[in-house]
């Protein structure tokens, strides 16, 4: 915002008055008295009279525009507590979007027991699929907690620092744009070493917002030279990667058969915007 109103126009106005201040030979407005003024001449009272109009409009100017900068300011901060308060309420919603799908699951999983009930009357079985059931609820809650990272380069077999790829994480994390972790995060490799092959990285942080926050943010990483050919996707189960390939090959042949069109990836399905 350009101010109007500076502390420079302050110390230029504090200066006229100290010209005018002089011209009476005195140092302080408090030291004029009307003995003062009936020692001047009326052609020189005139003149100073003048430079004090002027110095009053010019004090009516600075005070009008400090106010009106002051009216500014708080309308722009009225502005980002309005912005605020929208991304408060706009996690409060993806929030309660998660808790529903949590929700879901498990009820999915509670019908699923009530089947096995019905057609198996086993103890054996019953436990072994509602654990199965309890522990498949659990897995997917916690994935939600990682995010996998493709391309980290790995630890060279002479480097002994074994906190390497929790440095590079970190890096990527600051590039992309989320806010520092202070180290709330763990993380390790997904597989086991072959050859040359840049093993996946998986991330785990002690919230799923955090999660989703840098999936978010991830798309900055390609205007950044060093991690252009880094890519950041959710923990998904073997059976969601097949599915999201399929998806990837059906967004491939859109854009090849639309090229005018922008096709991209949502919530499980391909959707197109202008």
């Amino acid at each position: 915002m350009d101010l109007k109103f500076s502390l420079r126009q302050l110390y230029d106005f504090e200066d006229d008055v100290k010209g005018f201040l002089q011209s009476f030979h005195v140092k302080d407005v408090n030291d004029i008295s009307k003995s003062t003024l009936k020692s001047v001449n009326k052609d020189p009272l005139v003149e100073h009279t003048l430079k004090l109009a002027k110095l009053l409009k010019l004090s009516h100017e600075l005070l009008k525009n400090a106010a009106s900068d002051l009216d500014s300011l708080k309308c722009e901060q009225l502005q980002n507590q309005s912005r605020l308060i929208r991304v408060q309420e706009d996690l409060n919603v993806k929030k309660s979007v998660q808790l529903d799908s949590v929700e879901k699951t498990v009820d999915e999983k509670l019908s699923t027991w009530s089947s096995v009930v019905a057609k198996n009357s086993e103890k054996k079985v019953i436990q072994k699929e509602m654990k199965k059931a309890v522990k498949l609820a659990i897995n997917e809650q916690d994935r939600e907690r990682n995010v996998i990272i493709f391309n980290v380069p790995e630890r060279d077999i002479k480097d002994e620092n074994e906190q390497h790829d929790g440095q590079l994480a970190f890096n990527i994390m600051q590039r992309a744009g989320l806010p520092e972790q202070d180290g709330h995060f763990d993380f390790k490799r997904i597989g086991a070493p072959e050859g040359s092959r840049i093993r996946p990285l998986k991330v785990t942080f002690s919230s799923k917002s955090t999660a989703f926050e840098l999936l978010v943010k991830s798309k900055n990483l390609k205007d950044v030279v060093e991690y252009s050919n880094i890519f950041i996707a959710p923990d998904r189960t073997r059976e969601e990667r097949v599915e999201h390939k399929k998806l990837v090959e059906q967004l491939r042949v859109k854009r090849a058969e639309n090229p005018e069109k922008r096709f991209y990836i949502w919530n499980k399905s391909i959707r197109s915007g202008n």
